[in-house]
């Protein structure tokens, strides 16, 4: 149970929610008991009094009666809002949590998970984890505390139905929820796979579903997802079954312990040592306490498959990070040029890529790197990002990169990466990112110097059009310009451009090489660039290629 131990400390901020919802749960469960109890003793006293002429005074036990169901019903409204204000607070703190621990990771770790995998664990197996406090820890405490100050309660009247009641209360609380947890093991578990094998088959079908069209293959998608589909209908069936056995079994204990407290109290009622009335009251409490006991099966029926999620997020957040920090970050380095010395390098499970790379960029220096495809050129910059891992040497300013924290060295860097990663959002929003800070005269010289500015000239809603999801409402070109513009408005002291004018026809091309070396050459910016077009040449004052 450590992934248990660790989500309560991951959500340690908020244990007053959880704390707070669980008092009002066990607050709730005694006015309903003590509610039953007292209604039956004033009932059942009433009746006593008025046959034997007794007096009895009614005034207490009728006030206690109106303040408990008030207490009842309020109780039961704050507790609602309390234990899903503590959900929705747990949530937030565990994905807030994973994404951090996902940045150092990406792209090394995160690429050999499919994209429905990564997408799962953020969204499906997060809020999986929901019913791990408001349907498992919540109703696991309010049961254990509730049953216990019951027990003291009932011992204060009738010992013998106090024995009766922990025997059938630990069968219903403890025996019935063990038996539900390992017959819901295994279904709960291939319950949370399938359904997880589904989501990353159903994300890459519909990122996919050109491709399919072309191959013909959508039927064979389709088969895979409906199988997939019917393996999960299937052991939330079992589950579902199970379920049912566990309510079943919880009212075969409750109306058994009813009677036997009726026989075992009955005799002491007989033997004077408990009154008529309290009699009354000792069964409906027994009743009603059943209700803190019928939480615990379903607690545990719902465990095993949290159990998976947790396994699946925290297995993904403990991955080794491809290029820790430093203990101790050494200072941003006060010049730009680049050093790489006998570099090596190779993705995380491929044969060795780079080989002992050497070559040096002069500070406010253009190079171009250039070679055939699959040579290594990109990785070069992802491990001059830090993304990947690397042997030999790499110095920015005459400081090696590896003595630089990730937020230093990403500071003074700028990247067009090989694929960019258009949002949901508009142009101005995709490019703004490089620079919130920036003011409309930096955005405008951004947008111009990478040759946008005639094209969202003619939008209807200029920099304000929604480019789509992934940039699906614009071309690849266009998509490219809006990522270099988002590079160049970060106005770093490195930039890197990665295939800077991929899916650009010729015209554009040249317009949008004359523009950047226009803004090179007007700073002291270090440039290297990535690309196998020959326009690409002009951008530097050397070439190196790799063979």
């Amino acid at each position: 149970m450590n992934w248990l131990i660790r989500f309560l400390k991951i959500s340690r901020s908020q244990w007053f929610w959880m704390v707070a919802g669980i008092l009002l749960g066990v607050v709730v469960i005694a006015a309903n008991a003590m509610l039953m109890a007292i209604s039956g003793w004033f009932i059942a006293s009433m009746a006593v009094s008025g046959s034997s002429g007794v007096a009895f005074n009614y005034f207490f036990p009728s006030a206690a009666i109106r303040f408990l169901a008030i207490l009842r019903t309020v109780g039961r409204y704050a507790e609602r809002v309390v234990t899903h204000e503590a959900t929705f607070r747990i949530l937030a703190e565990l994905r807030v949590w994973l994404f951090k621990r996902f940045i150092p990771l990406s792209p090394a770790c995160l690429e050999r998970y499919a994209g429905g995998d990564v997408a799962g664990t953020l969204r499906a197996d997060v809020d999986a984890l929901e019913t791990l406090y408001l349907k498992i820890v919540a109703p696991i405490a309010v049961g254990s505390i509730s049953i216990i100050t019951a027990l003291v309660f009932l011992l204060c009247y009738s010992l013998p139905s106090t024995i009766v009641m922990l025997f059938f209360l630990l069968l219903a609380g403890v025996g019935l929820p063990l038996l539900v947890r390992r017959l819901s093991e295994e279904p709960g578990r291939r319950s949370t796979a399938f359904a997880a094998e589904l989501r990353s088959k159903v994300t890459d079908g519909l990122q996919g579903i050109d491709e399919l069209t072309l191959l013909g293959a959508i039927d064979r998608q389709a088969s895979v997802v409906d199988g997939l589909s019917s393996k999960v209908i299937a052991e939330q069936e079992r589950l579902g079954r199970i379920n049912g056995l566990s309510l079943a079994g919880m009212a075969l204990f409750a109306g058994s312990a009813v009677a036997i407290v009726l026989l075992t109290a009955g005799k002491q009622v007989v033997t004077h040592q408990i009154s008529p009335p309290d009699l009354v009251m000792l069964l409906l409490f027994a009743t009603s306490i059943f209700e803190a006991a019928s939480q615990l099966p379903s607690a545990l029926h719902h465990l095993p498959a949290a159990n998976e999620s947790a396994s699946r997020i925290f297995n993904l957040a403990d991955s080794k990070i491809p290029v820790p920090d430093p203990f101790v970050s050494a200072k941003q380095p006060s010049r730009n040029d680049i050093c790489f010395s006998n570099v090596s390098a190779s993705y995380i499970y491929g044969e060795r890529v780079l080989k002992d790379i050497s070559f040096t960029l002069p500070a406010a220096g253009r190079v171009v790197l250039k070679g055939s495809s699959g040579i290594g050129k990109s990785l070069l910059l992802e491990i001059l990002l830090r993304f990947r891992n690397y042997e030999g040497s790499i110095k920015v300013g005459g400081v090696e990169i590896r003595d630089l924290s990730k937020d230093v060295l990403i500071g003074m860097i700028a990247a067009l990466p090989q694929r960019p990663y258009l949002f949901n959002g508009s142009i101005r929003e995709n490019i703004v990112l490089g620079n919130e800070s920036a003011d409309e005269e930096q955005l405008l010289r951004a947008v111009s110097d990478s040759c946008l500015d005639e094209w969202v000239a003619g939008l209807p809603d200029g920099l304000d059009t929604m480019v789509g999801l992934n940039g699906s409402a614009v071309s690849g070109g266009e998509a490219r310009r809006i990522a270099l513009a988002r590079a160049l408005l970060k106005d770093a002291s490195i930039l890197l451009l990665d295939e800077p004018t991929e899916g650009l026809d010729a015209v554009t091309e040249r317009e949008v090489i004359s523009r950047l070396k226009r803004r090179i050459s007007s700073g002291g910016t270090t440039l290297l660039v990535i690309s196998h077009r020959p326009a690409c040449l002009e951008l530097g004052d050397f070439v190196v290629s790799l063979n």
